[in-house]
């Protein structure tokens, strides 16, 4: 049975956390909210897309589908533009799909910048490529993306359906649920077409923030039958279309830290965003 009161603070959130990305759009002045939990944490972007970290993939297109697969498939284990930059700054160009086949030029890149004392994965999720293993992990993140270009990533671009391309990122080793998902959506960004709207793996947060919206449900159907709400809700829109049911998977993901700091807030002071000032408009899909 679905908790009318926590559905209700989940579309309170979802709502007023775009309307800060509108009012940052209009470079409206800060405080953006009244909302103490929205002002003092970081809370991702409703519409995935309009994230930094989603605004890069389109840098990373390329006629080559292969590359562009192999590269988004290394870029979700990194997690981090800066990385990428160093990449192309050092090589001229951001990686092929060649280039982690041929493996230890690139790995020698990177290992050296890290060594040098930067960092060379994001810290907003942990990837770890070869888990239960004590291998070097730049070493790992390059292998099993070696591995999905030699193995998988025929399978993936032979594909004409959203599930057996994840089930080809998925087969790899290293590419769990939570990660195949992020670069199947990247992915469908990059496409001329919208790819199967309807296909969605729930993740660790969402299976949390679902949870609490309807504990019987299985966590899919909870973002389906949200998703749906949202096509019907013209309260929250980018361009003219509603949340995706990727972009609701993110929503129920946020929404589970949401509610954690209604209960027990653990941040006093205000969230100083790391792109102040007027906002770049997004980069959108072209089935957009």
């Amino acid at each position: 049975m679905t908790d009318e009161a926590a559905l209700h603070l989940y579309q309170q959130m979802v709502v007023e956390r775009h309307r800060i990305w509108e009012r940052r759009q209009k470079s409206h002045p800060a405080p953006w909210t009244d909302d103490p939990v929205l002002a003092n944490r970081k809370f991702t972007n409703m519409f995935r897309v309009l994230d930094p970290g989603s605004q890069f993939v389109f840098d990373l297109d390329d006629a080559d589908r292969l590359t562009v697969i192999a590269r988004l498939v290394f870029y979700r284990i990194t997690n981090l533009p800066k990385t990428w930059r160093m990449l192309r700054a050092a090589h001229g160009r951001y990686p092929t799909a060649r280039d982690f086949t041929l493996f230890d030029p690139l790995v020698e890149t990177l290992t050296t910048y890290r060594d040098a004392g930067n960092q060379v994965f994001s810290g907003a999720y942990i990837i770890v490529p070869e888990p239960g293993t004590k291998n070097d992990k730049v070493e790992g993140a390059v292998r099993v993306t070696r591995r999905f270009v030699e193995t998988a990533s025929a399978d993936f671009l032979l594909a004409t359906t959203q599930e057996d391309r994840f089930a080809a990122l998925r087969s790899v080793p290293g590419l769990g649920g939570f990660l195949s998902m992020q670069v199947l959506t990247d992915w469908g960004y990059l496409q001329d077409k919208e790819p199967n709207p309807s296909f969605i793996v729930a993740g660790p947060g969402a299976r949390r923030g679902a949870a609490l919206i309807d504990p019987a449900r299985r966590p899919e159907d909870v973002i389906l039958s949200l998703a749906a709400m949202w096509q019907c809700d013209d309260s929250v829109r980018l361009h003219g279309r509603p949340l995706s049911v990727m972009d609701v998977q993110n929503t129920l993901c946020e929404f589970s830290k949401y509610a954690r700091e209604t209960v027990v807030p653990r941040k006093k002071t205000a969230y100083r965003p790391a792109n102040p000032g007027v906002q770049p408009r997004p980069v959108l899909p072209r089935w957009w």
